[in-house]
């Protein structure tokens, strides 16, 4: 396989100004839209190129394909580069000062411009981007404009109009001695990262700090009649950071954790906080202090999903026509799915699983005693997965558990946490006692499934070109987010995510599929998902986010690597398999 320069396979990333090209004169730019205006669309190319403009450099290039893949001749990538002297920070600050200049966009550039423009609209998340990013001491700005016309005339005049206030936007960031609202964000995303840092020398998997507010709007903005959260003293956790200041908060400790409560007092609302700790958030949201694992993963129900070879063994060592050791379907159980969903999360390397009784099958969790008198033979084989949380919790992998209807979570759980109107408290001594009075004379509890997930190692067995085919770069329709299209799969190019425990938007949702077809390529046949975490993080480290999308064709963010390999389980390929099996199952390579 042929090596690019910094020793990944494929293309080196198409830099929209090249350090060669000297960009030509603001004085150009305008005599010539002056001299177009009027004219036929075909002289827009007179303008195509980099140009210095006031306080910055423009680039202009044509796209080869609109945001979801629809040709679109009038669209062209504006990319505004900007000396990062204006900003400064450090290097590792870069996804935080991105993310603010985006914002700063959207708050002005965007607000009613002259020429229509489009790019990645942050939301509470503060996500690395190929809309905004650093490079060799410049920051890259992307937008996509839409050429305007009078007619069926260039118009020359409105763009001008657009040049204008770029600079003028590119001006008061040169201006500005300090920006307030860049500081707070980045040092908002400083203390979530030494957070989530401190979490597992601390022996804990989350953390949610006294003031959050974690209850949400429909639009994901903090309930107006959110209580703010206050540890009870059973719970309260304080974690020191040094000169960054001591925090106090609801501490989740490693282990099985059972969060229960009646209806509507809050159980959901914090084990959704708990998902959300996995990304760092801005000031004002209400979550800046709830930190969690940041390869937590939330373990869902989901009836019809495919499953490829995968071992559930530890679950169910029987199943009527299949191999449990190598499990395939396309469509699955909703008990099956979730089986398949936990050992892809333990491949995955996450330490943290987030399940919520909800939306779990209620026959994967627990099988009630009279139920299982009834069926008798035919459960044979079959490990509920709270009897087997205690040997996951041996093993390294905590769960928290959201219950409010089955004794048998609270068997599990090491630690209860009790929610009242959405206040906390440590129900745990509680919970001891209710059991052992509830226990029958002579009766043994159940014994915890004594084998650990070693089962759920996965590799790589397919083609390295499988999804990128000869080129180097997948485009991806995701004008339906939780239902994104990749055209070049044929019949098979329509993937639900809707249940894959990730809140998706359009550009993750892309940047999810571009990154398992890279992962394809840097991938070796046997190689496990460990080893190909590796190379992906190095890939990112190298090429950044732009890497996924090298040609500049689309709006993508960096997926964080449990959703990359839930892509990768999803696909028709690559081929993946256990780690005791030799060779891909016959019909898994196979678009």
């Amino acid at each position: 396989m042929a090596l690019a320069a910094d020793g990944f396979p494929g293309m080196p990333a198409i830099q929209p100004l090249p350090a060669e090209v000297s960009p030509r004169p603001r004085r150009e730019l305008i005599e010539t839209l002056a001299k177009i205006d009027g004219w036929g669309p075909r002289a827009w190319r007179e303008i195509m190129g980099a140009w210095q403009l006031r306080h910055c450099r423009m680039a202009l290039a044509a796209l080869e394909s609109g945001i979801d893949g629809d040709q679109d001749e009038n669209q062209v990538t504006l990319i505004l580069i900007l000396q990062d002297t204006t900003l400064g920070g450090r290097a590792e600050e870069s996804v935080a000062t991105c993310d603010w200049l985006l914002r700063e966009a959207w708050r002005t550039l965007l607000v009613a411009p002259a020429v229509r423009l489009q790019t990645y609209r942050p939301r509470a998340e503060v996500r690395a981007s190929n809309a905004c990013w650093q490079e060799q001491g410049t920051y890259h700005l992307r937008l996509f404009a839409t050429l305007p016309f009078a007619g069926m005339c260039c118009d020359g005049k409105r763009f001008a109009r657009l040049v204008r206030a770029v600079e003028r936007f590119a001006a008061v960031l040169a201006r500005r001695r300090s920006h307030p609202g860049l500081t707070a964000l980045r040092r908002c995303v400083r203390i979530q990262r030494l957070l989530r840092a401190r979490l597992p020398e601390l022996g804990l998997v989350g953390f949610l700090g006294d003031g959050a507010a974690i209850a949400r709007t429909a639009d994901d903005q903090p309930s107006p009649h959110c209580r703010a959260l206050r540890a009870p003293r059973g719970l309260r956790t304080t974690i020191d950071l040094g000169g960054d200041g001591r925090f106090h908060g609801l501490g989740i400790r490693q282990g099985v954790t059972a969060i229960v409560g009646a209806p509507y007092h809050g159980k959901s609302t914090m084990l959704a906080a708990l998902a959300s700790g996995r990304f760092d958030h801005v000031p004002g949201d209400g979550r800046e202090l709830v930190v969690a694992l940041a390869d937590a993963v939330v373990v869902q129900s989901e009836e019809g999903r495919r499953i490829k070879a995968q071992d559930v063994a530890r679950f169910f060592t029987r199943l009527p026509g299949a191999d449990s050791t190598a499990f395939s379907t396309e469509r699955a159980s909703g008990a099956t799915s979730m089986a398949a969903s936990v050992q892809q999360a333990c491949a995955a390397g996450s330490r943290l699983l987030l399940i919520d009784e909800d939306s779990a099958a209620a026959n994967f969790l627990a099988i009630d005693p009279t139920m299982a008198r009834l069926l008798g033979p035919a459960l044979h084989g079959t490990t509920g997965l709270l009897e087997s949380l205690p040997a996951f919790s041996r093993a390294g992998i905590s769960t928290v558990l959201v219950a409010g209807s089955s004794a048998a979570a609270l068997q599990a759980a090491e630690r209860v946490i009790l929610l009242s109107h959405y206040r906390a408290s440590d129900a745990s001594a509680r919970v001891r006692r209710l059991l052992r009075s509830a226990r029958r004379p002579g009766r043994a509890p159940t014994p915890a499934a004594a084998q650990p997930p070693a089962n759920a190692v996965r590799r790589f067995a397919d083609q390295p070109d499988c999804l990128l085919g000869p080129r180097h770069f997948l485009l991806v329709d995701a004008s339906e987010a939780e239902r994104p299209v990749i055209p070049s799969l044929g019949e098979a190019r329509r993937l639900d995510l809707r249940r894959c425990g990730w809140p998706m938007d359009a550009e993750l949702a892309r940047g999810a599929c571009a990154a398992a077809a890279w992962c394809c390529r840097l991938a070796e046949p046997g190689m496990g998902l460990r080893e190909l975490e590796e190379s992906y993080r190095r890939f990112l480290a190298v090429r950044g986010v732009c890497g996924l999308d090298p040609f500049h064709t689309q709006l993508v963010v960096a997926p964080p690597w449990q959703l990359v390999v839930a892509i990768l389980e999803r696909l028709p390929r690559p081929a993946l398999i256990s780690a005791d099996r030799a060779a891909a199952p016959s019909g898994l390579a196979r678009h």
